[in-house]
Order: C-alpha cells, then sequence, then structure tokens
C-alpha cells in the first residue's frame, strides 16, 4: 500500500530527496574539511587559513538546517494524504464486512475495527512520517561519508566498508525476525480489544447472572498473551545492539589501532587520521546506530501495521456497474419480504404494489413500523429476504444508479461549493438550477450563501436548508424513479407543500414518505402502514 501511494506523490518526493542532498553535504564534506584545516591550516601555522575551512563546513550545517526546514511541507504532503487513504480503506473494508454480515442476519460486529481505525491507522501515519523523516537522510549520509573517507584515503574503504558490509547481510534476517514478534504483537492487541469489546457489550447480562470472574477470563487470557509477545519483540529488539557494535564501532577500534603504522607510513596525515575518525564516529557510526535501531524498528512496526490493515480491511469486491436502462417507470414489488435477523418479526412480508409509471405514491404511518426500511428497498439500497423491485420490468439491482435517487431524512451536504453540491447528480446548467432553485423554494439559501460558487460550510447550515440542497440536487437530476425518506421533514409547512407540489409535477416515478399526510399528493396514492 505504502509502495502504491509513493508511487502517486513523484513531484513531492522529487523535492523531498533534492533537499535530502543539500542534508547530506556536511557528510560529505566533514573529513575532508577537518583534514584540509589541521594539515594545511592550523598544523602548518596558518591558524586563519585552518578557520577558513572550519567555517565552510559551519555553512554546510547551516544549509543542512536550511534543507531540514524545507523538507517538512513535502513531507507532510506525503504522510498526510496517505492516511487520508488508510482512513478510507478501513471505513470502506468495515462497512462492507458489517453489511456481509447483516446480509447474513448476524448481528455481530467487528470491535477490533476500532483499534485499526484510532490506534493503527493513525500509527501508521506516524510511522510513514518519522520512516520518511528520519531514513531519507540516512541513506544519503551512509553513502557520503564512503565516498568522503574513500576519497581522504583509499584504504578508509576498507576499514569501513568491510564491517558495513557483514552488517548489511544479517540486517534483513533481524529485521524478518522482528517484523514476525511485532505482528504476534499486534494480534495480540487485537485479541484485548475484542475481548474487552464483546464484555463490554455484554456487561448487563453478566452483571445480571452474576458472572463476572467467567467473563473476564478471555480478557485475562488476552491480556497474557500480550504480554508474552511483547516480551519476546523486546529479546529481538535487543539483538540490534550486536549489529551497531560490529558496524560502527568495530572500525573506530581497527582506525585506532593500525593509527601508528598508518602514519608512520605516510599512509594518512594527521589531518587526514583525524578526518577518517570523524567520518566513523560523526557520520558512520550514528547512521548505523539509527538504521538498525530507530529505522529498523519503523519499518518493522509499520510493515506489520499496513500488512495488518490490509488483512483486515479489504476492499469491498465491486459490484457490476449498473448499466440497463428500464423501458418505462413502472415500480413493481413482487412479494416482498425483509426481517433485521433470522428469528426476527419481518418488517416487510410479502408485498406486492404496482405504482404506475410517472405515479406517486406517498407512504404515512408512525415511527419505527419499517417505512426507511421499504424506502431502501425500493431504492436498491438494501436487498430482501425473498421477492424483488422491479423499475420498468427491471431488477433494481440492476438498474444504472443515475436513474435512481433516494433522499434520507439526514440529507448530506460535502465540503465545496454549492454548484459542485447542487451538480453532483448531473452537470446542470445554472439555467437548470435556478429555475429547480425557484421551483423548490431554495432561492432564499443560494442568496443567502453567495451563489453556486461559493464554497458551502454545513455546519452553518440549518438541517432544513441541508435537505434543500439535497432537493434540489435530485430534482434537477436525471433520475426516473424518486424516493424522498422524511426528506421535507425539517422545513415548515408550507416549505414542505411547495417541495412536495414541484416533485409531483417532475417527470418520474415518485415515492414520498413522511409522518403525515400532504393535500397536495392524490388521495388515491395515499397507502398507510401501520
Amino acid at each position: 500500500m505504502l509502495l502504491s501511494h509513493l508511487r502517486t506523490r513523484g513531484p513531492a518526493l522529487a523535492r523531498i530527496a533534492g533537499w535530502s542532498v543539500v542534508e547530506a553535504g556536511p557528510a560529505l564534506a566533514s573529513g575532508l574539511v577537518i583534514a584540509t584545516a589541521l594539515d594545511k591550516g592550523f598544523l602548518a601555522g596558518y591558524p586563519l587559513v585552518g578557520t577558513a575551512w572550519l567555517g565552510a563546513l559551519a555553512l554546510l550545517h547551516v544549509l543542512r538546517g536550511v534543507a531540514e526546514r524545507a523538507v517538512f511541507p513535502h513531507l507532510a504532503e506525503v504522510v498526510e494524504s496517505f492516511r487520508d487513504s488508510l482512513v478510507t480503506r478501513v471505513v470502506e473494508g468495515t462497512i462492507h464486512a458489517a453489511a456481509a454480515h447483516r446480509g447474513s442476519h448476524s448481528t455481530t460486529a467487528d470491535p477490533a475495527a476500532i483499534s485499526r481505525l484510532t490506534g493503527q491507522v493513525e500509527q501508521a501515519r506516524g510511522l510513514t512520517g518519522a520512516l520518511v523523516r528520519t531514513l531519507r537522510p540516512l541513506v544519503l549520509t551512509l553513502a557520503a561519508a564512503l565516498v568522503g573517507a574513500a576519497a581522504l584515503a583509499p584504504v578508509m574503504l576498507l576499514i569501513m566498508g568491510a564491517p558495513l558490509l557483514v552488517v548489511l547481510a544479517i540486517f534483513p534476517f533481524t529485521v524478518r525476525a522482528l517484523a514476525r514478534r511485532r505482528r504476534a504483537v499486534v494480534l495480540a492487541d487485537e485479541r484485548v480489544a475484542a475481548e474487552t469489546g464483546r464484555v463490554l457489550l455484554g456487561r448487563r447480562d453478566i452483571t445480571a447472572l452474576g458472572v463476572e470472574d467467567r467473563a473476564a477470563e478471555p480478557v485475562v487470557v488476552a491480556a497474557e498473551e500480550h504480554a508474552f509477545a511483547t516480551a519476546a519483540q523486546g529479546r529481538v529488539e535487543a539483538l540490534r545492539v550486536l549489529l551497531t557494535t560490529a558496524g560502527g564501532y568495530v572500525p573506530l577500534v581497527i582506525l585506532l589501532g593500525s593509527g601508528p603504522a598508518l602514519l608512520a607510513s605516510a599512509t594518512l596525515t594527521p589531518g587526514e587520521f583525524v578526518g577518517a575518525a570523524t567520518y566513523i564516529s560523526a557520520h558512520l557510526l550514528p547512521a548505523l546506530r539509527m538504521i538498525t535501531g530507530t529505522v529498523s524498528g519503523f519499518w518493522t512496526q509499520l510493515s506489520v501495521t499496513l500488512t495488518r490493515i490490509e488483512e483486515t480491511s479489504q476492499p469491498p469486491v465491486r459490484a457490476e456497474a449498473r448499466t440497463r436502462r428500464p423501458d418505462t417507470n413502472e415500480l413493481v414489488t413482487e412479494e416482498l419480504s425483509f426481517s433485521y435477523g433470522v428469528s426476527a418479526e419481518p418488517i416487510v412480508r410479502d408485498l406486492d404494489l404496482t405504482v404506475d409509471a410517472d405515479g406517486h405514491l406517498a407512504i404515512a404511518g408512525a415511527s419505527g413500523i419499517g417505512k426507511s426500511t421499504l424506502a431502501s428497498l425500493l431504492a436498491g439500497v438494501d436487498e430482501p429476504d425473498s421477492g424483488r423491485v422491479l423499475l420498468g420490468g427491471v431488477p433494481i439491482t440492476e438498474v444504472d444508479r443515475a436513474e435512481v435517487a433516494l433522499i434520507p431524512q439526514q440529507a448530506f451536504v460535502f465540503v465545496g461549493t454549492l454548484g459542485e453540491n447542487l451538480r453532483y447528480l448531473a452537470d446542470a446548467t445554472d439555467e437548470e438550477l435556478d429555475r429547480a432553485v425557484d421551483l423548490l423554494g431554495a432561492r432564499a439559501l443560494v442568496d443567502r450563501v453567495g451563489g453556486y460558487e461559493s464554497t458551502v460550510d454545513a455546519s452553518a447550515l440549518s438541517a432544513g436548508e441541508r435537505q434543500l440542497i439535497a432537493l434540489v440536487r435530485v430534482y434537477v437530476s436525471k433520475a426516473r424513479l424518486v424516493v424522498l425518506d422524511e426528506a421535507t421533514s425539517d422545513l415548515d409547512a408550507a416549505a414542505e407543500r411547495h417541495v412536495e407540489r414541484s416533485f409531483s409535477a417532475r417527470p418520474g416515478t415518485l415515492v414520498t414518505i413522511s409522518h403525515r399526510t400532504s393535500p397536495d399528493l392524490p388521495r388515491q396514492s395515499l397507502t398507510y402502514f401501520g
């Protein structure tokens, strides 16, 4: 997932790489500059020359600071968009799983989904930012230190390179072992969340039956497994200290041990010896410590977390596109039945009804009798247990989605301009929008917002204003079947009658659901449920 996301952020990554090269400047030049400052400056009796060289190195560090600061906006562009994609994936996967449970008449939810959405996604965001922020300069710093040391004295390539190759050969095995341990910790964490969630959901029954100890047993077992997995992870992480010692301290010991011989043979000058020690102590050792410690930790945590998110939050398999266009607008249900559980009483049972093409059906009744359920069935949002819904002889689940519109009581307004909200279902012109706005009595709302190009703040809109936006959105659409499920409940009586008259005159079949009847709908189209 991470690699796929990074491929879409090429420009931001290119800018990050460019600034990272600037950051690596001190690592490349430090040993060379120090060697020159000593050999041609301080040790040669020219302190001003040595000071000038050190000043140049200081300037490189200033540039490095500027580069580090410049990276953060581009880093945020990569990391925050990655978090958004993860949230989308987890939410879609969880909703899809919940829908599957619902279709199988199961009431069991996934308590661990909360852990993934709040914990794992946020952890992946933090780890991605830390990894990119830490790894990008380290790789260049390590390479720059090796190049600089080799330019200083070719023998340094052997002193630094041999131990480094050994560490890099062993490093992948330790990373895989650590990843396995971290995965065990993540799974144990999910088990704790799942078991705790089940206990909390049944807390009233548990208290009533007096089985608190028995109910707590699965939580205790899961917590013990989590503690064991965490301890095993800690033992593997301790191995990283050995890698740091082998890759960083061994070259330094070799250099110091062979120092007298290297100086006596003139292989290294005194300044070059100090410069070589600088490359090892100031760059190679810290970089190895970070890579084998912090970076490997970040990487294994991120790998395990993303793998777990991918395993448990598979995006829903997209249904085949609805492309059939009915010949007429006639709405028919045949022996339609639906219930919310295998043993539950059906909300809708063996319903047969016919609404003529371009006809109107009004459904009224008290709350909780299944009006919204029927609306979802008629619009093809929910699938019935038995029977079917036909629009123009075509099963509603096969009808092109643009042909059917359902407006629920809680109307949705997304971030964007008013025009974008109103044109969401159709590419309507300003003239078409003006006509619909005037017909539905939404002109005052458009003027108050500031016109079609003004950005809409959903929190600043009343429930009735949000309903008006949704109503205009559907009115200008090409939908041949419109289902209004309490879609005018937050409008005043006069505005509601205005909307109902306008939709009654709109071409297409109309189903209106409300708590109360309206004199503007034909009495023969009125059906009571409950």
